[in-house]
């Protein structure tokens, strides 16, 4: 029978045989990828941003706004080149390795010969869901020369911010303010209509103009031309009852 420590040594063993052929598959794959992705010596690639124009300054863009971009590649040796697709992604703007969105590859396949130079022209959309965030934006040129070897050049690999559509927000203000403004102004006639019905009703309405009738009240009696001894008396004269007239006798 097989010892115990045996079989503690063939365990070792595999184990260790185990992580070597790891770490080689690894490291097979680390250098295939960077015999991959390097760049030849006689290729020259530029990267300017169309839309927003600003971006190559401030390195911003707008959410829900596509971004638009040119890249130049120029071969500058004495092979031809075959410019194949390029690949845009976002990635975490603190870990470039690690990928929030891969875009489909723009496909291009154009030759480009010796001591000539091409623009490509291409775009992407910014999702609104990354609106006021940081992003790593990595654009990468894969090409292939006439010895079919394939290299990739990065174009563009640098943190940009993405805004908020000012322009939108515009629009909708303006709309929003001309609403305010409507509603102010039936509110006004309304309300207008309102104290004009008040008024009304508790007789601060206008009154028709005042006619001036003199200095005499209501009800006086002027006196002034009925003589003072009529005044004087009291009591008023009876009137005399007419006399009847006696009969003419008949002769």
């Amino acid at each position: 029978m097989i010892s115990n420590k045996a079989l503690l040594a063939l365990f070792g063993f595999a184990l260790v045989f185990s992580t070597v052929v790891a770490e080689d598959a690894a490291d097979g794959e680390v250098h295939e990828e960077e015999e991959i992705g390097g760049a030849s010596k006689d290729a020259a690639v530029s990267f300017h941003f169309t839309y927003p124009v600003d971006a190559n300054v401030n390195k911003e863009v707008f959410a829900g706004r596509p971004i638009k971009f040119l890249i130049g590649f120029k071969n500058g040796g004495e092979k031809e080149f075959t410019v194949k697709f390029a690949e845009t992604s976002f990635r975490y703007h603190q870990d470039f390795n690690f990928h929030l969105q891969n875009f489909t590859a723009a496909q291009f396949n154009r030759k480009v010969g010796p001591k000539e130079e091409v623009t490509l022209d291409t775009s992407i959309p910014v999702f609104e869901q990354f609106s006021g965030r940081p992003l790593g934006l990595v654009v990468r040129l894969h090409y292939e020369d006439s010895d079919n070897q394939f290299f990739v050049h990065t174009a563009f690999n640098e943190t940009i911010t993405v805004a908020d559509d000012d322009s939108n927000y515009n629009s909708e203000t303006y709309f929003m303010y001309l609403v305010f403004i409507v509603i102010a102004v039936l509110l006004l006639m309304a309300g207008r209509s309102y104290l004009e019905k008040l008024t009304r009703k508790h007789g601060m309405a206008k009154r028709a103009p005042v006619v001036e009738q003199g200095t005499t009240k209501t009800g006086e009696v002027d006196f002034e031309w009925i003589p003072r001894d009529v005044l004087n008396n009291k009591k008023s004269p009876k009137p005399a009852s007419p006399k009847p007239k006696k009969a003419q006798k008949a002769e």
